[in-house]
């Protein structure tokens, strides 16, 4: 394995870690109020119908109220009913497909068994690759707190947003910050919901793959008090998502590495690995047990089931075992190869690609006038949320055995060993399975309350309006997972009182039987541990016209708003005592945050009704904060709308914002983890390496070019980083034209965006901070920073010389980040004698999505580090829907479209023809291929019922595979590329009844 590959995989995964445009898109915000095309389209907001086109409304991304969807700040819109055309019903589902976020890794169920921000089971939303807590959340223009497990918790997940009190979802696409505050650097996201219900009703929803596993199940209701001055809604919802295992789906039940011989095109995976020598058969290295490694010699031994003797490596015997050896086993009279027993188990295939969710929801809103009062307006909503995932999976276990032992220079020996006859008793390693589950569960509210309403006849403040509001948001979670307590397994660091077991039963490395079943019982606990987040904010403003200019009235709003928020992060005991095996340990993580802030904005209409300037308007906000920990600071957007004719809007904005580092960023407990020697160091085979910067200074410390690396995981040391951390600080430019032609119910916008995030906060990741290190200038590397933050075993360490032991990852302002692109979106309508034809298409693409990791110039091709097209990021995704509404019916065929991607550039040769493996010469496929998926639906309305069926991902498309080499995989499916369709082609049917 080349040096470059050696650690290229561990940064692709922490890179990523750290469809599309849905066809309800609409350009209600950018529509010429004269204009019948207009009309129709702003039709999508259910409580703006065309006749009250000129009743004034708080639109989002504004102060100001306005008689239209008029903003400079592109803004896309999706309503759930046009969501639900396509299958949709859940809040995270329908976002994490838009263009501006599809174009990016989505945090969401398929990450079980892996280490994510707010936790197993999570969902939430990244709107143009910048990061989730750069993503501002909204409901009706407040914004909740956060929810989530294991500390690291800073975004809104979605989980909690039942779909049923959705009317619609506001995607403002530019920085909101001016408007809104913290973390809307690079776009906001606003749930509207509905604030009253007519008629009783009650709605089912089933999705069912035409393969087994991951069906989706939902039921909710509401009911509605109209009273004298006001209503009540009530709301509640049941939400089943089943899970999806790794034998559900062959794309993803047997991990290969998918590398082809140059000359033949023959699969040429590592010796007895995927391909068995024994006819060409698949095997699959879905996880490593059954099996004994001599951890000095290297030689790999399994049970024997006819328990015959045979000759071990090192000269002696072993009862019961059978060596490894190229090809079929010795004596095997099956001819069976060593990973054949060692790897194929359906127990693996139980894994959960995606989590097993139950999600309940009750939600009331109460909205009411008081015209006796002046005409105030009362509205209070509450939300409350239980979600409970499961995720199922398995780990290795691979115990230093303690029972009647000796101990020799280092070497942990036996004094009956039952492996080899020699004068060393070297180390011993048994490896067998062990189930690896958890269990989330999160209890979640938000209570929020505004009281609004004008100054009457007030003299000038006569044409303002007042808002004063706040909510409560609090998140509890625990997350339960069953353990392995270091102390009981026998290492002879630990305890003495470890229980005794023959680690060595072949049932025990099977991970079957007696010994198996009271080792378990005797080395495992449920451990609970709990993540309290509260947060509580008051604000409040006041907006309207200031004075009259000749093209209209100036427009003026000044509002405040403060804001708390705390976290409380309890591991179990096992974890706080760091009594884990093989497992993340941390302590207790406890913080609190307070700001207050000012802001104001000005609409100054400049000219109208011009020769090419029928309206020009100059918007300018500002906001000015302080930070308990983050200091002061003000930042500012101006915008400028241009309405050249009845056809033609020109707009843009330019604008800067501010991220105060997240309470997890500061406050979060030192935690460790452990990763894979091959994953993150440069210096493994360094003799291979095309980078002289590696090969010298890997060189200087006394490694040899041959480099394998036998030693065990290393431990990976993360958390936050206290007062060190700087807040983020970004300039974002937006800029585009809306086409609205007079002639026909057409409409196309076109917006070029670009954000710039300077001292963003993150990780590095072990891999990079390495990288980091060896790749650096050979004169520097004697002082090179990076070097400090991890430790390298001697030459003369007993076990694992040169071994990597620890690194220390903690977050950090890793220097910038700039992301470009461009989006589209079109929408055409028009009646026919046959019916009414709507059509909408969007796409993104990205120009450019760098992360500038280190100084300039520290690492040739990492400090400047493009993921544009790359494996979880494609330069372009798109989606497109048609729709007939032909009397009760509406048919709708709808397709999203991912582009290709690639992890080319991690490659050693060009395309990874014929690239250096394990001896071999081999083709590595590091390109995931574009994917087109198609779905259509037929849905009936009568007066009371509403059916709806179809069928998502009508072709059956699988994900794109590519080589274990070329990214994070399960099975073959890169992990990381969140746009792509698991469950595949699946059935839906949708059915509502009012009363």
């Amino acid at each position: 394995m080349s040096s470059n590959r050696s650690f290229r995989r561990t940064f692709l995964c922490g890179a990523a870690i750290g469809a599309l445009t849905l066809s309800g898109a609409a350009w209600a915000q950018d529509a010429d109020p004269e204009t019948d095309a207009a009309e129709e389209i702003i039709e999508i907001a259910e409580e703006v119908p065309g006749e009250a086109r000129q009743e004034k409304i708080t639109v989002t991304g504004s102060l100001l109220q306005r008689d239209e969807f008029s903003s400079a700040s592109p803004i896309q819109v999706i309503t759930a009913e046009v969501a639900s055309l396509e299958g949709l019903v859940d809040a995270a589902t329908i976002l994490q497909g838009s263009s501006l976020a599809a174009g990016s890794t989505q945090i969401n169920n398929q990450f079980g068994g892996f280490v994510v921000d707010g936790g197993t089971g999570v969902n939430t939303v990244d709107l143009r690759g910048c990061g989730t807590t750069r993503t501002l959340v909204l409901i009706n223009g407040k914004r909740p707190g956060p929810s989530g497990v294991r500390g690291a918790v800073g975004a809104f997940d979605f989980n909690n947003i039942p779909g049923s009190i959705v009317q619609r979802y506001d995607i403002l696409k530019d920085s909101g910050s001016t408007i809104y505050g913290s973390d809307a650097v690079c776009g906001v996201v606003n749930v509207i919901t509905r604030t009253s219900i007519d008629k009783p009703e009650i709605n089912f929803s089933v999705t069912k793959p035409f393969d087994t596993g991951g069906e989706l199940y939902s039921i909710d209701g509401a009911y509605g008090f109209n009273l004298e001055n006001g209503n009540i809604s009530l709301a509640a919802s049941y939400r089943m998502n089943e899970d999806l295992s790794l034998g559900d789906r062959e794309f993803l039940n047997c991990d290969q590495d998918l590398v082809t011989d140059p000359a033949t095109g023959q699969s040429v995976d590592r010796l007895n690995r995927s391909v068995t020598n024994n006819g060409g058969q698949r095997n699959c290295g879905n996880i490593y047990f059954n099996t004994v490694l001599d951890r000095v010699f290297g030689d790999r031994l399994i049970p024997s089931p006819d328990g015959r003797v045979l000759p071990t490596g090192s000269g002696g015997t072993v009862a019961g075992y059978r060596p490894r050896e190229n090809g079929p086993l010795v004596g095997d009279p099956l001819g069976r190869s060593f990973y054949e027993d060692v790897l194929e188990d359906p127990r693996y295939l139980t894994e959960d690609a995606i989590n097993k969710s139950e999600i309940f929801s009750a939600y009331a809103v109460a909205d009411f006038d008081f015209d006796a009062l002046g005409g105030i307006n009362w509205v209070t909503e509450g939300l409350f949320t239980n979600r409970k995932t499961t995720s199922e999976g398995w780990r290795q276990f691979f115990p230093d055995i303690r029972g009647n032992t000796t101990f020799f220079g280092g070497f942990f020996g036996y004094a009956n060993d039952p492996l080899y006859d020699n004068p060393l008793n070297t180390v011993a390693l048994p490896v067998t399975i062990w189930p690896s589950n958890s269990e989330v569960d999160i209890d979640y509210m938000l209570v929020q309350t505004t009281l609004s309403g004008d100054f009457g006849n007030a003299g000038f403040l006569s044409d303002f309006a007042w808002s004063l509001g706040g909510n409560y948001s609090k998140s509890d979670g625990d997350l339960t997972r069953n353990q392995i307590i270091a102390s009981r397994t026998g290492d002879w660091s630990l305890s003495d009182d470890a229980p005794d077991f023959d680690y060595f039963d072949p049932g025990f490395l099977a991970g079957t039987g007696p010994v198996y079943d009271a080792a378990y019982a005797a080395l495992t606990e449920n451990e609970t541990g709990n993540t309290e987040y509260s947060q509580w904010l008051i604000n409040g403003n006041i907006a309207g016209e200031l004075f009259e200019l000749p093209a209209g009235a100036v427009g003026g709003a000044i509002g405040f708003e403060v804001r708390e928020y705390e976290i409380t992060d309890t591991p179990g005991p096992f974890t706080l005592d760091g009594d884990l095996w093989g497992f993340t340990t941390s302590g207790i993580t406890t913080g609190t945050e307070t700001v207050s802030e000012v802001f104001g904005e000005l609409e100054i209409p400049i000219l109208k009704g011009q020769k090419f300037a029928e309206e020009l308007t100059l918007n300018l906000s500002g906001r000015a904060f302080d930070y308990e920990t983050s200091g002061s600071d003000s930042i500012y957007k101006i915008g400028l709308n241009w309405q050249m004719n009845p056809s033609l809007r020109l707009r843009a904005t330019k604008g800067t914002s501010f991220r105060a580092p997240a309470l997890f960023e500061t406050y979060l407990d030192a935690q460790t983890s452990f990763t894979g020697q091959f994953g993150i160091d440069p210096c493994i085979e360094w003799g291979e390496s095309q980078n002289g910067n590696i090969r010298a200074n890997c060189a200087a410390e006394g490694i040899p070019d041959d480099f394998q690396n036998l030693g065990a995981s290393a431990r990976v040391i993360s958390g936050g980083n206290g007062d060190t951390l700087l807040p983020e600080t970004s300039d974002s430019f937006t800029a585009g034209v809306v086409f609205t032609p007079t002639f026909a119910d057409f409409n196309i916008a076109v917006d070029y965006f670009e954000f710039e995030i300077d001292d963003q906060i993150g990780q590095l990741g072990a891999g990079s901070i390495l990288a980091a290190c060896y790749g650096g200038e050979p004169a520097q590397f004697a002082t090179n920073a990076f070097c400090d933050l991890f430790e390298r075993a001697p030459a003369n360490d007993a076990s694992a010389p040169f071994a990597i032991d620890n690194v220390l990852d903690t977050f950090l302002n890793i220097n910038s980040q700039l992301q470009r692109g461009i989006d589209l979106e079109t929408r055409y309508e028009r009646d026919f004698d046959f019916g009414s034809v709507v059509f909408d298409a969007g796409g993104t693409w990205t120009l450019e999505s760098l992360t500038s990791l280190f100084a300039p110039g520290t690492v040739d091709g990492i400090e400047n580090n493009d993921s544009n097209g790359s494996i979880g990021d494609p330069s372009f995704v798109a989606d497109g829907r048609i729709s007939l509404e032909r009397g009760n019916y509406t048919y709708t065929w709808f397709t999203n479209y991912v582009g290709n991607t690639s992890n080319n550039r991690f490659a050693d040769t060009p395309d990874g023809i014929g690239e250096p493996y394990f001896g071999l010469n081999a083709n590595v496929d590091y390109t995931a291929e574009a994917v087109f998926y198609h779905g259509a639906s037929v849905r009936w309305e009568g007066d009371s019922w509403t059916f709806t069926g179809g069928v998502r991902n009508l072709f059956d498309e699988t994900p794109p595979t590519v080589s274990s080499e070329a990214a994070t995989v399960r099975g073959n499916f890169p992990l990381v590329a969140t746009q792509y369709d698991l469950r595949g082609r699946r059935a839906f049917m949708q059915v509502s009844k009012t009363f």
